[in-house]
């Protein structure tokens, strides 16, 4: 059996892009979807289009990607076969909606919903991540001051203790103990965290290991409530977006089961694709379902009875996307004082350690 060397590099480097890092940001992404559709509007042909992006486009991997696409445009391809061949760039939803957009005819349409939707998921994470921003500072800050008196303050105090052959309280007992263990052994604790950090990333990217995770998550006190609403509004923007581009349900269902990155809800999707494929309502299988809401079903259920359906999800949508937020609000409000007071405690800890045995050293000087 030959080994090529050539072949179980490409591999490797697609599981690492897939698993560990995008190549292409959503910002990046979203920028050439909106221009793409932008430029099929006016009716430039799409070679053209492709010719004047790719040198606009300031990622690398994407620039190079469009003009290997341009190509094969040229050879006579479809888009959407050529997004196929770079999953790590292009996600199944944009193919899928590419290809409906082709045999319709309405491909600046399409593509110009699903622009949307990447300038909605863009704004919807970068709300997130401002919110993470200043308990993560905390966190960050107070771990990094810990870590510093562990490994170099500490020490010199050992030392001093030392000279006076004092019996040392338990609090300073258990402080050098862990500073000791922290002084020798740092590299090791770094090593261990770097394996922790790649076996759970490989674990996580398994199915089976995804649906434990995200099914945990959704236990979770606070967050748990936070999480689902936040899957169940791109769950219904996604669909809305592709019914409005004239998907049938059926195969937006299976695109949106693709696209979903929560599995939990990924599985319920699939589900509900089997029972709508035997005829029953998108309302009544959802009804079926826990993890939809009541109110969402009932909206559905109006929605399919007045031929309003897209419009429902949207507004679905953009419920879920304010409820959200709010809830990630309160949650950092609550938060944010626990990280302080989880700091302070252990600073508390750390300079009575070391006042105690002064305290004991001042008094046998005297």
């Amino acid at each position: 059996m030959q080994f090529d060397k050539g072949k179980t590099a490409g591999k490797l480097k697609k599981l690492f892009e897939a698993g560990f890092y995008k190549p292409v940001g959503i910002h990046d992404l979203s920028f050439f979807v909106r221009q793409l559709s932008t430029m099929l509007s006016a009716g430039v042909p799409l070679y053209r289009v492709l010719n004047t992006i790719s040198d606009n486009v300031v990622n690398i991997k994407l620039r190079k990607t469009i003009v290997a696409i341009k190509d094969k445009i040229k050879n006579g391809a479809h888009f959407s076969e050529c997004l196929r061949e770079y999953p790590v760039i292009f996600p199944p939803l944009m193919v899928g909606l590419v290809k409906v957009g082709e045999v319709s005819g309405l491909l600046e349409a399409v593509l110009l919903k699903y622009a949307d939707l990447l300038e909605w998921e863009e704004e919807f994470k970068s709300k997130l991540f401002t919110m993470l921003i200043y308990p993560a500072v905390i966190l960050s800050f107070g771990a990094g001051v810990l870590l510093l008196i562990m490994i170099f303050v500490l020490p010199k105090f050992v030392g001093i203790f030392s000279e006076y052959k004092q019996t040392l309280p338990l609090p300073t007992l258990i402080l050098i103990k862990i500073s000791a263990f922290f002084s020798g052994y740092w590299w090791l604790l770094l090593l261990l965290l770097i394996a922790a950090a790649i076996l759970f990333k490989l674990a996580v990217n398994t199915p089976a290991g995804r649906k434990k995770l995200d099914t945990y998550i959704l236990n979770l006190p606070f967050i748990g409530k936070t999480v689902h609403k936040a899957v169940l509004s791109r769950f219904f923007f996604l669909l809305s977006v592709m019914l409005e581009s004239g998907v049938p349900l059926l195969e937006a269902l299976s695109v949106a089961s693709g696209s979903i990155d929560n599995k939990v809800l990924a599985g319920h999707i699939d589900l509900i694709g089997k029972n709508v494929q035997r005829g029953e309502p998108l309302s009544r299988t959802l009804a079926s379902i826990e993890f939809f809401p009541k109110n969402v079903v009932q909206m559905m259920q109006v929605g399919e009875e007045t031929g309003k359906l897209e419009a429902v999800l949207v507004k679905a949508a953009a419920s879920y996307e304010r409820e959200t937020e709010t809830s990630a609000r309160r949650l950092m409000i609550l938060i944010e004082p626990l990280f302080i007071l989880g700091v302070a405690l252990l600073v508390g800890y750390i300079a009575l350690a070391l006042l105690l045995p002064i305290m004991s050293i001042s008094a046998v000087i005297k």
